[in-house]
């Protein structure tokens, strides 16, 4: 069947698509389902309704999120599990939505996300604004010959790779912590201008929750106190910036310690095990 046939046909059977499951049992994400994709705040969600055997922390997985994110945005399912058709509203950042005939194309390799237009929004706002295409391409995706259009228009805004998202892909995703460690992050890119950056590596421990809170702080024995840090767990790349609050104290932790994070900077890393392998860059003035 030709490629534009089987385009139109994807079109005439979307509103027939859309179930109270996303995915199955084995998969979270299937090119069969359809994807819903809201705005706010300038924050890309999708709705996934929970289907047989779909567990959260797989669902975060997937999404590239750990749990406790995904739970900071559907906070109804932290006292108990989301049943059957549950829907949770998942964050996604905006360059893990692929464009039409993205390169190595191929139907089953994504989930298409559909847009409901709201009132007031344009074709121009919603292209660019939102999704990052051209007007040209939003247009053309949806079979569009102007750029009129009505409140409660659905409209065909890319895929979603049904292999889900990977932690590589996000900056940050939303959750407070991220968006704190991303605003660090231009503090350390502003210092940087003045200052030398010096590299190291080697294990890192954890500072008890009860000392430290919920801040990303680390305690570290060269740089600044006050300054920022850069913690990158080589693992899954995943890139932390965080607040120097002190020196590390003899005696207290294992010989060869080269930094101590608080657990707010542990779970951003992804990290599980007490004691772990961390590549570290600071400022020196």
């Amino acid at each position: 069947m030709p490629q534009r046939r089987i385009f139109l046909l994807l079109f005439i059977l979307l509103p027939f698509c859309l179930v109270a499951q996303t995915g199955d049992r084995d998969r979270y994400l299937t090119f069969q389902d359809t994807l819903q994709v809201h705005v706010d705040k300038s924050r890309l969600y999708v709705q996934h309704q929970m289907a047989a055997g779909q567990t959260l922390f797989g669902l975060s997985r997937f999404y590239g999120l750990e749990l406790g994110e995904l739970l900071y945005y559907n906070p109804a399912f932290k006292a108990s599990g989301p049943q059957i058709g549950d829907t949770l509203y998942v964050p996604v950042p905006r360059k893990a939505i692929l464009p039409y005939w993205y390169p190595g194309y191929k139907r089953w390799k994504g989930a298409p996300l559909m847009y409901t237009v709201r009132k007031g929004e344009t074709l121009y706002q919603i292209s660019r604004r939102h999704f990052g295409l051209s007007l040209d391409s939003l247009l053309q995706y949806n079979r569009l010959k102007n750029t009129d259009i009505q409140p409660g228009t659905p409209l065909f805004v890319g895929w979603l790779s049904t292999k889900g998202i990977p932690d590589s892909t996000r900056t940050f995703s939303g959750h407070p912590l991220w968006e704190e460690s991303y605003r660090l992050r231009t503090r350390y890119l502003r210092l940087r201008k003045v200052a030398r950056e010096q590299e190291e590596q080697g294990f890192a421990s954890r500072i008890p929750a009860e000392v430290a809170g919920e801040e990303l702080v680390v305690l570290h024995q060269s740089a600044e106190i006050h300054d920022v840090i850069a913690l990158k767990n080589p693992l899954n790349n995943r890139i932390v910036f965080a607040k120097v609050i002190g020196r590390i104290p003899e005696g207290t932790y294992p010989p060869g310690t080269v930094l101590v994070a608080s657990e707010p900077v542990v779970r951003l890393l992804a990290v599980k095990d007490p004691r772990f392998f961390v590549r570290v860059k600071y400022l020196v003035r």
